[in-house]
């Protein structure tokens, strides 16, 4: 009983600072946990930018139908631990719901599963309203992340680029391409404004 109570009034005593609040903010304000890395705000504005450029850009707007794109994954060569999902992620719904049915993305991240219920359709192990072909792209929208960092005992500075290039899938030609450059600087182990 007593190494209960003991135990108890330990975890009181611990959880009592931990009662603070957590509140929403906006993605894009400035973060109070800054540093010289890459930000939601930094994530949002590329997602935006690019995607915005990519609907009006050449390949896009010349392409007579509806052209299909595969958004490969992101590679991430900076030092920063970032999930490069996110920009998949972002960068495809900002495509569809800009594009207004001007492109169409073709999920590549669920082919094995597509072409399993292909097979069980056609083996008529479940039911299905009709076969169609599997998409095939027209283009692979391809993005990186790289950085340059620099620091001295005091200080820190980290350059990132962000760039994004469509590919067309028939030819290997690099018919848009666009870069977002960021570059912060901060001292170690301080936030800064």
């Amino acid at each position: 009983m007593k190494t209960t109570t003991t135990l108890l009034a330990a975890a009181l005593i611990l959880g009592a600072g931990c009662n603070k609040r957590a509140s929403y903010v906006d993605p894009d304000a400035r973060s109070k946990v800054e540093g010289t890395g890459v930000e939601a705000r930094d994530i949002r504005a590329v997602a935006d930018q690019m995607a915005t450029e990519l609907i009006g850009s050449g390949p896009i707007l010349q392409y007579e139908g509806t052209p299909r794109i595969a958004v490969l994954p992101v590679q991430n060569r900076t030092r920063f631990l970032i999930d490069q999902d996110i920009f998949n992620t972002l960068i495809t719904d900002q495509l569809i719901q800009g594009s207004a049915g001007k492109l169409a993305i073709v999920n590549r991240e669920l082919t094995d599963q597509i072409v399993a219920e292909r097979e069980m359709k056609r083996q008529g192990e479940v039911d299905t309203q009709g076969f169609k072909a599997l998409s095939g792209v027209e283009f692979f929208l391809e993005g990186e992340l790289r950085s340059l960092s620099a620091s001295t005992n005091k200080n820190q500075t980290d350059y990132v680029v962000v760039r994004f290039q469509l590919t067309d899938s028939e030819s290997g030609i690099i018919g848009w391409s666009n870069s977002y450059e960021m570059k912060k600087e901060g001292g170690w182990g301080v936030l800064y404004q």
